[in-house]
């Protein structure tokens, strides 16, 4: 079947728009961290409303460190002790967060999607209205960490023991809000 000079001239065009379009998407810049609020946290261990997205904080010592508000997405915290943290409302989507101590750290309103915290140290962490959704907590140790209201929804909770976690109101797993048993 042969096509009409409009059609065939048409066709050309989409396909020049798509190849054009794709060769947009792929030259997207990847957000980095600022190196200089990278030094001021290491330094200072405050950090507020700082990027420090991609950031390689490995084995960090953070404890006590102020990173409110901060953005942490897929920064590499990995074996970093964060113990006693105010990570309140910090962006950690994709972050990761394994075999860190975040004991008694402050996570209220965080944005876990996607983190890796297997293995991490939340004891005693407060983790209310928190964003868990698909984060990987298998092996973690949340003994006595407050999670009201978080969201866990297909969260790996694999090797986790919740029996001393304060789960009032927090979107399980598996979709189901969890409901304190009535004495």
């Amino acid at each position: 079947m042969a096509l009409r000079t409009g059609e065939g001239n048409m066709k050309f065009k989409i396909i020049e728009i798509v190849t054009l379009l794709i060769s947009l998407g792929l030259t997207v810049p990847v957000i980095a961290a600022n190196q200089a609020h990278i030094t001021r946290l290491l330094q200072t261990k405050e950090c507020r409303l700082c990027n420090l997205s991609n950031a390689n904080l490995t084995n960090a010592n953070l404890s006590d460190a102020d990173l409110r508000n901060s953005y942490l997405e897929g920064a590499d915290l990995s074996g970093a002790d964060l113990s006693g943290a105010k990570l309140n409302g910090a962006k950690l989507r994709g972050a990761n967060l394994s075999n860190t101590n975040l004991m008694g750290a402050d996570l209220q309103n965080a944005n876990l999607i996607d983190a890796n915290l297997s293995g991490a140290d939340l004891r005693s962490a407060r983790l209310s209205l928190a964003n868990l959704t698909k984060a990987n907590l298998s092996n973690a140790d949340l003994i006595g960490a407050y999670l009201i209201k978080a969201n866990l929804e297909e969260a790996n909770l694999t090797g986790v023991d919740l029996t001393d976690v304060i789960l009032t109101g927090t979107i399980m797993p598996d979709g189901k809000i969890h409901e304190d048993i009535k004495k």
